[in-house]
């Protein structure tokens, strides 16, 4: 199959994937266009946009890359590849390594100090990894009061942190966060109208990335380090989700039983969907919230205009 060839295949199957979906009008859309639209759409509609539009980023990416690029990502593909097959074969003694080696760290004193810091760093953006902090803390302190204070303490003295310092001295490239991301200036907008740290206490149960969050919501006009730090206290209980992943991870590590491993990785699986699913529940009714204030806006604006026009033409 030639290079052009294999261009219309692909325009082909993206345009079939819009006519199953019933998203023809969506599919010649450009992609900065306003993001709410999507939300008057059906679910099925919704799915289908969104593969539509990520095959295409995807796409569009991957040929604006240098050449160097491209074999970078065969190769970092390939290790994934790699890496998966790896611990596919050899599980059993990675998660019974990983044991030894949690349980070695439970045992020394500044393990916990070592954990704060670390998840108090990746609290500034642009760093990642606070995810795999969590699950590590899991792993090594299991479900314990510990292991969720590490976290707490971490979480909530980064994030303040980060936000005050984004909030002064970064002010400008938090700015420049918000507006790299469309969901944030929605989110913006909704803190505008309402900053209160229960509004910022759910945009945190939203799935943003943690680090980038702390920094965009430091441009937000009117927002108390007060406010935003109480945020951060009530949502520590969802810490507790990264303590139990890691310590059903240490238990599929530790038992010899099948079931048990079943049970374990199940449990570690239905978490993680009821998390997910809940965030997203949150985003989109967050995000419907959002669109009705701009239509509310937008009808306020129109009825000023013909106000205005009517006046005009009365002086006349």
């Amino acid at each position: 199959m030639s290079f052009r060839e294999g261009d219309l295949f692909e325009d082909s199957f993206l345009g079939d994937f819009g006519n199953e979906s019933n998203t023809n009008d969506l599919g010649d859309r450009d992609d900065d266009d306003d993001f709410l639209d999507v939300y008057n759409l059906t679910p099925r509609q919704r799915l289908g946009h969104s593969l539509q539009k990520m095959s295409r980023k995807l796409v569009q990416q991957y040929n604006g890359l240098p050449w160097w690029q491209r074999y970078l990502a065969y190769f970092a593909g390939t290790c994934l590849l790699i890496a998966g097959i790896t611990l596919l074969v050899f599980h059993d003694r990675i998660l019974h390594r990983i044991v030894e080696t949690s349980n070695e760290l439970k045992d020394e004193k500044r393990t916990s100090f070592v954990l704060v810091a670390l998840i108090f760093v990746v609290a500034f953006p642009p760093l990642i990894g606070f995810s795999l902090l969590g699950t590590i803390t899991g792993l090594i302190y299991e479900m314990s009061f510990q292991g969720w204070l590490i976290l707490a303490v971490g979480a909530v003295a980064g994030s303040i942190a980060s936000f005050a310092t984004f909030k002064t001295v970064l002010h400008s490239r938090a700015e420049s966060l918000v507006h790299s991301n469309r969901r944030f200036e929605a989110f913006s907008s909704l803190l505008r109208e309402n900053n209160s740290f229960w509004i910022l206490a759910l945009l945190r149960l939203c799935p943003f990335p943690y680090s980038l969050t702390n920094g965009a919501m430091a441009a937000i006009y009117g927002l108390s380090i007060k406010n935003f730090a109480i945020a951060q206290f009530i949502v520590t209980p969802k810490l507790l989700i990264y303590l139990f992943i890691g310590s059903r991870i240490k238990n599929i590590g530790e038992t010899k039983s099948a079931s048990s491993k079943i049970l374990n990785l199940l449990s570690i699986l239905a978490t993680m969907a009821i998390l997910t699913i809940t965030a997203w529940i949150l985003y989109f009714k967050t995000q419907r919230k959002y669109a009705e204030l701009q239509r509310r806006d937008q009808q306020l604006n129109a009825d000023s205009n013909q106000n205005a026009a009517f006046d005009a033409s009365f002086d006349i």
